[in-house]
């Protein structure tokens, strides 16, 4: 009876501790930090594979082929000839630590982390047919060989839209009591190369793109993470985000280009290039997001869907970037995350403008009141800027500063309600149109150390940025109502995303992990688009199907700085014909003109950002006679607004080739003088359609 008494009290008290910590904002689970322990077990030596008689095809299509070696479980894709040309176990990925199928980085209850490939850690293979073009290999991975306990991976090979497809069905995946999968990596050891010969580079979503020689010499290595959709600000760490989920390798006449199909939004991509020649390009899948909060350890939520890559082996045609841009381009449609077709939203070319209302919600920060802004609408509507889409930022009651809550709370200090829908109508009335620029994640707080989400604007402005801090999943969540309630009573709804645009977060607490925070804010942010127009700043593809416009598209990689890497308009030829964008601020540049130039190669609209008052880099009125000058030369690129980039190409120094829909080309000039290419001729500073 009194051991009864006894466990009844011991209950009560655990439940009274939970009640107090869910009062305290205690949440679990938790890690202390200073006790974990990384194991890399993966270090060791490993084998490369002869590519010869072991091998036998499992997997065809009309381009490739997948082989596999049944004794080692090595991978390799090989073209129609029968010619190896990618593989899981080369003598050159092993060097580079990566000669696997499968790497892998598992976590036991305690938080130790435990790095093992299928070269080094795996007891056994089982390999599996079902059906024709089906095969699933099963990977025992072992901490120690003589423990008899493994963990269970089933990696599953198929044919899909003429693609050799990769998957593991996290669902489906055996693991040992307390362990969970942090991250894992299928085929790293395919885009590798230590000595390259000939033509041999990666192509990745860095920016707008970038194409990365491996021939190049590099003085140093380098790498870059690229977080698919931006970071997890959850962690508080941030890197470059990849708008595609896509890379690509090109050896010789080959090229070999991975799309993320499932778990897309849980994929970082790891791009190195050696010292020296060569590098490695691979996506991790990361499966339980770990990270530090207030100096401890978090686990987030598991993800146990479906973790995919499609592998697309080009035989023919153009095998570059342009390439690789209509691969993606056709998955992402179909997908859904792609438009089938432009928005109707601008029945003539519009001009992207951002201008900057307060900074702070003070009088003495006012940079553009609401009627400034309609004056400014006017007054290029009269010198010939036929249409605009005018971007207010700034407008909400505390200025730049507004957190997610006020967002859309309206500056009374910029004139009110009242003043924003004549701004409103105005537009309307001069074929323009006004989009409010909000968050629904950040908060303005002095003492935060999350990103500032308008750094930019306050460079522009000479401003010290303001630190924010990240609202929790649920109440960004429910600031997308709370937006959608409020901006229908405007005279417009028109919105323009900025933070969910560029990031996205784990809720640690709430057990929803980066996969369905996308899903739920995709579609979550439909909602908006039932009133009004939606615009994107800085973007994730995610929300594009959603989107009418996208302001600032990146025209640069953040890699460009290294040996051996160059732009490429990869993001660009993918959303084409699909949503209509701007280009970064063209008074920014020193050299305007040129940035016209640069936004009529890219299929851009160009953008400006503007204040009406104390700023006198940003003014308006310098810029107004030009602005109109510039709109008269671009908007002879009305007719291909809705027309795919199918090629984007250097045809002599300083002059580039793109052709629209295989039929339309544009010829762009930036020498400062005439240019004949192909019989035409092409004036100095300028471009050309035919």
């Amino acid at each position: 009876m009194s051991r009864f008494k006894s466990k009844k009290i011991t209950i009560a008290a655990v439940c009274v501790v939970l009640v107090i910590g869910i009062l305290c904002g205690v949440f679990i689970p938790r890690f202390a930090v200073k006790n974990i322990v990384q194991y890399n077990l993966a270090a060791g030596k490993q084998n490369s594979v002869d590519f010869n008689t072991d091998f036998k095809p499992y997997v065809l299509t009309d381009d490739s082929a997948l082989y596999i070696d049944k004794e080692s479980g090595a991978v390799a894709i090989v073209d129609a000839q029968g010619k190896v040309v990618f593989n899981s176990h080369s003598t050159s990925a092993a060097k580079n630590k990566l000669a696997c199928v499968l790497a892998v980085t598992f976590r036991d209850k305690t938080g130790n982390s435990y790095i093992m490939n299928s070269a080094l850690n795996v007891g056994s293979t089982d390999i599996s047919t079902e059906n024709k073009n089906d095969v699933t290999i099963t990977f025992n991975f072992h901490e120690n060989a003589d423990d008899g306990e493994f963990q269970k991976i089933p990696l599953k090979f198929y044919e899909e839209h003429g693609g050799i497809k990769a998957s593991v069905d996290l669902a489906q995946v055996e693991l040992k009591n307390g362990f969970c999968i942090e991250k894992i990596s299928i085929l790293p050891g395919l885009f590798s190369e230590n000595k390259p010969e000939n033509k041999c580079f990666y192509t990745i979503p860095d920016g707008c793109g970038a194409q990365v020689d491996l021939t190049a010499f590099s003085e140093k290595s380098y790498s870059e993470t690229l977080d698919v959709y931006g970071s997890d600000v959850t962690f508080g760490e941030y890197s470059q985000g990849a708008t595609l989920p896509c890379f690509s390798m090109t050896k010789g006449s080959s090229m070999l280009t991975a799309f993320i199909d499932d778990g897309d939004a849980i994929s970082s991509i790891y791009v190195k290039h050696n010292k020296g020649t060569g590098g490695d390009l691979y996506n991790s899948f990361v499966v339980t997001p770990y990270g530090k909060i207030d100096g401890r350890l978090v686990k987030g939520e598991s993800y146990n869907g479906v973790v995919s890559q499609i592998y697309y082996l080009t035989k023919e045609g153009i095998k570059d970037y342009n390439s690789v841009s209509a691969i993606v381009r056709d998955n992402l449609t179909s997908k859904g995350y792609l438009p089938s077709e432009i928005s109707g939203a601008f029945v003539d070319f519009p001009f992207f403008i951002t201008v900057i209302g307060s900074e702070n919600g003070r009088k003495n920060t006012i940079y553009t009141t609401f009627e400034n802004a309609a004056e400014m609408i006017a007054l290029l509507k009269t010198r010939g800027v036929r249409s605009i889409a005018l971007r207010f930022s700034g407008a909400g009651k505390n200025g730049l500063n507004s957190g997610a809550k006020a967002s859309v709370e309206i500056s009374s200090v910029l004139g009110g309600e009242k003043e924003y829908n004549n701004l409103c109508k105005t537009a309307a009335e001069k074929n323009s149109s006004v989009w409010y620029d909000v968050d629904f994640a950040f908060n303005a707080n002095k003492n935060g150390k999350k990103p500032d989400v308008y750094k930019s604007f306050r460079e522009y402005l000479s401003k010290e940025p303001v630190k924010t801090n990240v609202a929790t999943y649920d109440y960004a969540f429910s600031n997308i109502s709370k937006a959608y309630k409020t901006l229908s009573t405007y005279e417009s709804a028109n919105v323009c995303i900025n933070d969910l645009s560029c990031f996205l977060y784990t809720d640690v607490e709430g057990n929803v992990n980066r996969q369905i925070a996308m899903d739920n804010f995709s579609e979550k942010v439909q909602s908006l688009g039932v009133n009004g127009n939606i615009m994107l700043s800085h973007p994730a593809v995610y929300l594009m199907n959603q989107a009418d416009a996208v302001f600032s598209v990146s025209q640069s990689s953040v890699l460009e700085e290294y040996a051996g890497v160059i732009n490429v308009p990869l993001l660009q030829m993918v959303i084409h014909g699909s949503v209509c964008y701007g280009s970064e601020p063209i008074n920014l540049f020193e050299n305007s003109s040129d940035a016209v130039l640069k936004a009529v190669e890219l299929g851009a609209s160009p953008s400006f950002v503007f204040t009406h008052d104390n700023c006198n880099v940003l003014d308006y009125g310098v810029y107004a006679t030009q602005t109109a000058k510039f709109y008269s030369s671009v908007k002879r690129m009305l007719p291909l607004m809705d027309m795919k980039i199918t090629s984007h190409e250097q045809i002599v120094s300083g002059v580039y080739k793109i052709t629209y829909d295989y039929s339309k080309v544009v010829y762009v000039n930036y020498n400062p003088s005439v240019v004949e290419v192909n019989g035409i001729l092409v004036s100095a500073k300028d471009f050309i359609v035919i």
